[in-house]
């Protein structure tokens, strides 16, 4: 009589080979939308392999994998693909594609209903091994897709770091969210509008995180990208990352600002490297004028971030319609001293503002899609740092927003 050996749960290895990372379900269901909303946004040649039991806020998703044109395996117990019933609480996601091989693995099976124990790899040889076991177990045969989905550009090492990072920094930033939420649940009425401004806060700086990456991923496809290029993306990532990590901080924390002195020469040249990213395929001139050595008393993240929302706002002002084909059009920042003061001025030619007696209301906005609270949340923002905001001029011919900021003791101009 012929033996049956049954298979074990190797997945479940895996995972406890890489030091069992543990996530929270919330930033798991994000991981898995990360993977797979890109190629379902703009489908191509490309296999999906998932068992996923717990469809909980994902269940459209899955549905839109199901009756996508992308070819899409199930290993749910209740499937037809697989040969036993082994991986228990174990769960995976494997997108494969000629750019991109992703594989997500994890098991619900921890000491907290919230988190649970994951294993990942992006673009790396290593993928074999979990698709190997994967394969022990499937009626399918797995390593036709193994031949035919190798990513070009797997083995770029400085690459494939740098999306590692900023998924590890992303997991810490999320982890500070969620310990605010807790907070806010015990004073929901004291707290929701802060929530709001943080949210707004947060979605500008995660905006640059996204098109920098989509930027990384144009350059590899071209497969002539610079480590210059890289490394500039990759910090300016970082750096939208951390400031967005400290506003999550901002929701555990009713602390006010820490004022402290900055070089604002250094703090313009930061959010012109970040803000870069939006003047991208777009005939507007960026022009940054600063090349005094001012000292400021301020919260370097903070002015940092709304510098940049400013920069984004004059960007946006110009709209989308014939904007390659248009000559002439600028957005500049120009520092300068100006008495006991530091005067940054943002400026641009794209047309006047209508209502400007209203630009700095809460909910007031002049952009489709807006949620009024950018400006109103800038002006707070400086005003925290003993500073002052305001709408110095806009007409036919530009528009200036001014920013005046306290100058640290014995700075010349």
């Amino acid at each position: 009589m012929k033996k049956i050996v049954r298979q074990q749960n190797y997945l479940k290895g895996l995972i406890e080979s890489q030091d069992n990372k543990f996530i929270t379900k919330q930033i798991l269901r994000c991981a898995i939308r990360a993977v797979l909303e890109p190629l379902l946004d703009n489908p191509e040649a490309g296999v999906v392999l998932y068992r996923i039991i717990n469809q909980t806020g994902l269940a459209g998703l899955i549905k839109r994998v199901e009756f996508s044109d992308i070819e899409a395996y199930n290993f749910s117990d209740e499937s037809e693909n697989l040969r036993e019933r082994v991986w228990a609480d174990t769960e995976f996601l494997c997108v494969m594609t000629h750019r991109f091989v992703s594989i997500f693995i994890w098991d619900n099976k921890t000491d907290s209903k919230n988190y649970v124990r994951y294993y990942s790899i992006w673009n790396s040889k290593l993928q074999d091994e979990a698709l190997d076991i994967i394969n022990r177990n499937s009626i399918i045969d797995i390593r036709q897709f193994q031949e035919k989905f190798r990513p070009d550009r797997r083995d770029n090492i400085l690459l494939n770091s740098s999306i590692r990072r900023l998924v590890e920094n992303m997991d810490e930033a999320a982890k500070d969210a969620v310990l605010g939420f807790a907070e806010f649940q015990a004073k929901p009425a004291e707290a929701s509008a802060e929530v709001r401004e943080v949210a707004h806060e947060i979605k500008n700086q995660l905006s640059i995180c996204d098109l920098y990456g989509e930027i990384i991923r144009k350059y590899c496809e071209k497969n002539g990208i610079t480590d210059e290029t890289i490394l500039n993306g990759v910090n300016c990532i970082s750096r939208a990352v951390k400031i967005s990590g400290n506003s999550l901080l901002a929701l555990k924390s009713t602390q006010s600002k820490e004022l402290k002195q900055c070089d604002l020469k250094n703090i313009i040249k930061i959010v012109e490297d970040l803000t870069k990213v939006y003047f991208e395929c777009k005939n507007i001139e960026y022009i940054v004028e600063s090349k005094a050595n001012l000292k400021v008393l301020a919260d370097e993240d903070s002015l940092t971030a709304v510098l940049v929302n400013l920069v984004k706002n004059a960007v946006e002002a110009f709209g989308t319609e014939n904007l390659s084909d248009e000559n002439g059009k600028y957005v500049k920042i120009k520092a300068e001293k100006r008495g006991e003061f530091a005067a940054i001025r943002i400026i641009n030619n794209a047309g006047k503002i209508n209502e400007p007696e209203r630009i700095f209301e809460k909910g007031f906005t002049t952009k489709s899609g807006g949620s009024g609270l950018g400006l109103s949340i800038c002006k707070k923002s400086i005003e925290e740092q003993l500073g002052q905001l305001k709408l110095e001029h806009t007409g036919d011919d530009y528009t200036e927003f001014l920013i005046k900021l306290g100058l640290v003791d014995g700075v010349r101009g």
